[in-house]
């Protein structure tokens, strides 16, 4: 049976911020998944989100919990949802985002996203091949999660999902997965936190993966970072994996580096506590000897 859809639809004033009008051609039903592994970062949050007018230059039809679908736009809308501009992503897809909030039942979000996608696909007279990845329109890891295998639950199982057809149960599927993917990374431990390292943390925190540390302020911690790793901006959105760091090691969810992190992180960590990111540092050893092992 298909999940209730709850319509919470934004206003025309804030739709005509961060949508291209109303003439989406409805050919494709693009996923995504929303990164965000935060408590409570479910369904209602992101609906809010929207509602209020997104900080973000960012916009997408419907998204989708554990326990329900809430349509934030109407599928005429050309959402800004692919990261292609006015390419066929934007004006002719419909963007669904499952969430991935920590206290959600993942494997339960996944089945309600596929019974709306296979409703959409029908309302649509689309097919199965027009079920598209965010990373199909655009070189990012997205739906990352389901490209990652999370759970043992595979982008051709979501695929099978959306058929009606059944997917191997998933504590089997955890098993075999595990057996041949691991958490463990394969870094140098040479106290320089760089492209590399941050892809291994954000493979370990189940993150967006794609070695850059988003929307940072210049300091001293973000200036002794090594190779193109932070992405400098006004900090007003931070950055996911950070996010999920702080939240790990108990420190204040903002997603921007500063000393308090990195306090934490070594405290954490049980190296020196003073503050700084040394190049090289002994808590960026410490974190690549964690992240290899597994363990962090």
């Amino acid at each position: 049976m298909m999940v209730n859809i709850k319509k919470w639809i934004v206003p025309d004033d804030v739709a005509a911020k961060v949508t291209y009008g109303n003439n989406n051609g409805k050919k494709t039903v693009t996923v995504h998944q929303t990164g965000n592994t935060n408590k409570g970062a479910d369904a209602v949050a992101h609906a809010k989100i929207q509602l209020k007018g997104n900080p973000r230059d960012a916009s997408w039809h419907y998204q989708v919990d554990d326990t329900q679908v809430i349509q934030s736009f109407e599928d005429d809308a050309q959402c800004w949802h692919a990261t292609d501009g006015r390419g066929p992503g934007n004006l002719d897809s419909i963007a669904v985002e499952l969430c991935i909030n920590s206290d959600g039942d993942y494997q339960k979000t996944l089945e309600n996203g596929a019974q709306l996608v296979k409703h959409l696909l029908d309302k649509h007279n689309l097919s199965i091949s027009d079920v598209k990845q965010h990373h199909d329109w655009y070189p990012k890891n997205c739906p990352a999660q389901l490209r990652a295998e999370k759970d043992g639950i595979s982008w051709d199982d979501f695929l099978r999902m959306v058929e009606g057809k059944s997917i191997e149960a998933p504590d089997t599927k955890v098993k075999a997965v595990s057996t041949k993917k691991s958490k463990k990374a394969n870094l140098k431990i040479d106290g320089k936190w760089g492209n590399a390292t941050t892809r291994a943390l954000q493979e370990y925190l189940d993150t967006v993966v794609d070695g850059i540390i988003s929307d940072q302020l210049r300091n001293a911690i973000t200036e002794a970072f090594y190779g193109s790793t932070i992405d400098f901006g006004n900090g007003r959105k931070g950055s996911l994996v950070i996010k999920a760091l702080q939240s790990k090691i108990g420190a204040k969810v903002d997603g921007l580096l500063g000393p308090n992190t990195i306090g934490k992180l070594q405290k954490y960590l049980g190296t020196v506590y003073d503050k700084k990111l040394s190049r090289p540092s002994l808590v960026v050893k410490e974190l690549q000897r964690r992240l290899n092992a597994g363990t962090f």
